[in-house]
This record gives structure tokens, sequence and C-alpha cells, in this order.
């Protein structure tokens, strides 16, 4: 699937004007002429991670973002001129393989809900579902990029109310409501060459059958970059602790989004999520129904929720040796039931 280039959505800033146009190209990069000139807010050094390229990439997304949304929480300028070549980096790991999809699947959980992090892990799967849906390689990184600033608008909403363990009230929904268009304000002060990105923040929320927010589009007045976006942010949400709910397994979340919301997505998104996010990666650990532990030792194109795992410790914690080698598309009584960290 090809999708338009990020350039079909600078003239497609929203009220009264939802349908996107060619009328300016622009290059995906950086230029001068696009930049903020006030003053510029330099991220704080912070200490390195480990040697692993995965989790140094994740990190430094993670560390950019952070300053990202810092600098827009206080009202200064930014750029993203650090933040695209990381992003690209992002885009090359995943094509070559799967530890970083790993790496947002397994993140840690807390009770505070890290905007940040929901950001980087929404890039992350963005450029997965982007990869199944058939994407140019060039545009898994314009999607990630969109990904890695879509809520930046959330900065309107106080931590209170993004850590709230209950329901939010009418008023707190109608503020949270209030983050695309704050988002796509923030965007705009980077320059014309980057209004596509504030386009994509202001439709991610929006929803194929017409029952997003915050105007209501549907089918093809929703770009197809605030499609898959949105998709991606779903599935982050759907697959990560909230204040409010427990997380779901990765097969739960796909089930969900494939049946009880199937109307709100497109179908080659939807597609693309089933290639690129329901299949757990060859080499990484899930948790099983049976509450043991098992390595993915191969992929079942025709069952991808039911791969051949290689179960390493059982369901009271003890190391097995050897390991149990199962074919879950033959074994229906055994399910993965969320993606887990290597046993140390």
């Amino acid at each position: 699937m090809a999708i338009a280039r990020p350039s079909e959505l600078n003239r497609n800033p929203g009220p009264g004007n939802p349908h996107p146009s060619t009328e300016t190209s622009v290059s995906p990069t950086t230029s001068e002429s696009s930049r903020n000139t006030e003053k510029h807010v330099e991220p704080k050094p912070t200490a390195a991670p480990s040697d692993q390229t995965e989790t140094r990439q994740y990190w430094l997304a993670k560390q950019e973002v952070g300053r990202i949304l810092e600098a827009a929480a206080a009202a200064n300028a930014f750029q993203i001129a650090t933040l695209q070549p990381i992003v690209a980096g992002l885009a090359a790991s995943i094509l070559e393989g799967d530890d970083l999809l790993v790496q947002a699947l397994v993140a840690n959980d807390g009770l505070d809900y890290d905007v940040s992090r929901h950001l980087v892990n929404t890039a992350i799967f963005a450029i997965k579902i982007g990869q199944g849906a058939g994407c140019k390689a060039e545009e898994l990184a314009w999607l990630g990029l969109a990904a890695c600033l879509h809520d930046v608008g959330m900065v309107i909403v106080p931590k209170r109310i993004l850590d709230k363990p209950g329901p939010l009230t009418a008023d707190e929904t109608t503020l949270v409501r209030q983050h695309p268009e704050k988002g796509f304000r923030i965007l705009q002060r980077l320059g014309a060459e980057f209004e596509w990105l504030a386009n994509v923040a202001l439709q991610e929320h929006e929803r194929e059958d017409g029952s997003g927010y915050p105007r209501g589009l549907k089918g093809d007045e929703v770009h197809e970059y605030a499609k898959i976006v949105g998709l991606a942010d779903a599935y982050e949400s759907l697959t990560h602790v909230r204040p409010y709910r427990d997380k779901r397994s990765a097969f739960d979340a796909v089930k969900e989004l494939i049946t009880v919301q199937r109307s709100r997505f497109p179908d080659r998104g939807l597609k693309g999520m089933i290639r690129g996010l329901s299949t757990f990666p060859v080499g990484s650990h899930v948790r099983l129904n049976s509450l043991e532990i098992a390595r993915i030792v191969a992929t079942n194109p025709v069952f991808p929720l039911r791969p051949v795992i290689e179960v390493v410790v059982g369901p009271k914690g003890e190391r097995l040796q050897p390991p149990r080698r199962v074919d879950l598309s033959t074994n229906t009584l055994l399910y993965v039931t969320e993606a887990c960290l290597a046993p140390n």
C-alpha cells in the first residue's frame, strides 16, 4: 500500500477543509527556513542506557520526545531536527528485526501515565503496521515521526487527570478531547514544511465511521497517516497499563480492534496490524495461559497467533532442561497471554 507523501497534508489544516491538496511539495527532512527562530530548549544530559543498539535507540527517542513535550508545556520553541534521524533509525531497525517491537510490548508499566513512552511505543507500532500494510521504507520514517508527535497536545492535561484511576468527569473529558487541536497549534509553529505533522495530530482521533473527534471526519476525509497512527495509538493503549485499567494481551488487543472496533478503522490498516503486530517475533519470550514462559522459535503464517515455542520456565518458576517444544497450532489448550522479558 502506497500512502500519500507528507506534503499532501500541508493544505489540510482542518476547519472547513478536510481534504488533502498537493499544491505544496516538500521534503520530509528539516530545512533551515522551517526552524523556529525563538529560543531553542536543549535536552538535559542524562545517563546513557546499555550498549544494546535497540535499547539505546528506544531511550534516545524517549528522551528527545520528552524534551519536546517539556518545551511545548512551557510554550517554548523546539526543533525536530534531532528527533528525525532517531526515528529514521527506529524504522531501519524495525525493518531488520523485531527487537524494538518486543521492547515496546514489554516496556515497564507503572501507575503513572508516561506520555513520552506512549508516543515512542506508538511510533514503533505505527511503523510495524505500515510495514505490514506495504508502505515504502521512507514512508515508515514519516509515520514514525508523526506518531512520536501526535499527542504533543496532551501537555494541556494536568498530571492529576492523566494519572486518575477512576472515570473522568464531563469537564475532564472535554479538556482531554481538546488535545488534538492544541497539538495542531503547537506543531504549526514548526513552519509550512511540517504542516503535515500538525494535521496528523489533529486527525488521529478521527475514525473511519465518523465516530471520532474533534470533527467527526470519516473515510477519505481522514488522511492515511492519521488512520495508521490512530490505530497504533489504540493498540498501544490496550497493550499497556493505564491508571484506570489493566493492560490487555497482544492477542486480546488485536481481537478487540478487529471485532468490537472494526468499523472504526480502515481494512488496510487492520490487515497491516495483523501482519505486523499479531505475531510474536522469533527469539522473544511470552507468558502462556498455563503460567509457563516460552521462547518463540518459529512463526506460523497460517495461524499467526499460534507460533512454535520452547517452554523454558514452568508454572512455578522452575527452569526446564531441556525446554519443551510445542506447536501451538496443534495444541489448542495452550495459548499466549502476553509478551514478557527473558527469564534471568
